[in-house]
């Protein structure tokens, strides 16, 4: 009888301990997927691709061959984003870590990407023979690039969880002493992305 009332309790037990485990499992998300590479090169193409047809109204773009968060690179990313995300609302915290860890350096960008406009990449030393010892640099640039907006720099994309949340840097230079740059924070609705808030980072 003893053995029996044993079992019966090492049954229950039993059971509820399954149950508590269960209910923790189900209690904690999973953790998301990482994207495969080509997703977010895809993703980010489609969001550079809306922000120059949101901020701009040229027909074709001359982008720097380097990601950047500033006109001085992305050395001072962390304490820029800090005064940015103050001024905006709604920011996902994986958005604003996944944009940090991106612009981690400044990379490649490719001139490969389909943004819907046609553009051109341009190093430093080609704007290096342009401006340094050439007063008449921008004269030159928009003889050779007429219809662009000057000279702008792009970061990497930070992302939510979702991909439907996306941070991004834009910088254009386009005289001596005329210029902005923004972050911009883009939605992804219906399968588009749009614009949803922009602060400015500096001006000139």
């Amino acid at each position: 009888m003893d053995r029996l009332l044993e079992a019966a309790v090492f049954k229950k037990c039993l059971v509820f301990i399954l149950a508590v485990v269960l209910a923790a499992c189900a209690g904690t998300p999973l953790p998301a997927p990482t994207p495969a590479p080509e997703q977010v090169d895809a993703e980010q193409q489609a969001v550079y691709a809306a922000l120059l047809h949101g901020l701009y109204s040229s027909t074709n773009f001359v982008i720097m061959d380097t990601s950047a968060t500033s006109p001085g690179g992305v050395g001072n990313t962390a304490s820029i984003l800090v005064n940015i995300l103050q001024n905006m609302h709604g920011v996902d915290a994986h958005t604003a870590d996944n944009f940090r860890a991106r612009n981690d350096a400044s990379y490649p960008v490719s001139p490969r990407m389909d943004l819907g406009v046609p553009y051109v990449l341009l190093t430093r030393d080609q704007m290096t023979g342009l401006f340094n010892q050439n007063q008449d640099g921008w004269q030159l640039f928009y003889e050779q690039y007429p219809g662009a907006p000057g000279i702008t720099t792009l970061s990497r994309v930070g992302f939510n969880a979702a991909f439907d949340q996306a941070l991004v840097y834009v910088g254009t230079m386009s005289h001596w002493l005329a210029g902005a740059g923004y972050f911009v924070l883009l939605k992804k609705v219906n399968g588009a992305w749009g614009i949803d808030q922009q602060v400015m980072s500096w001006i000139s």
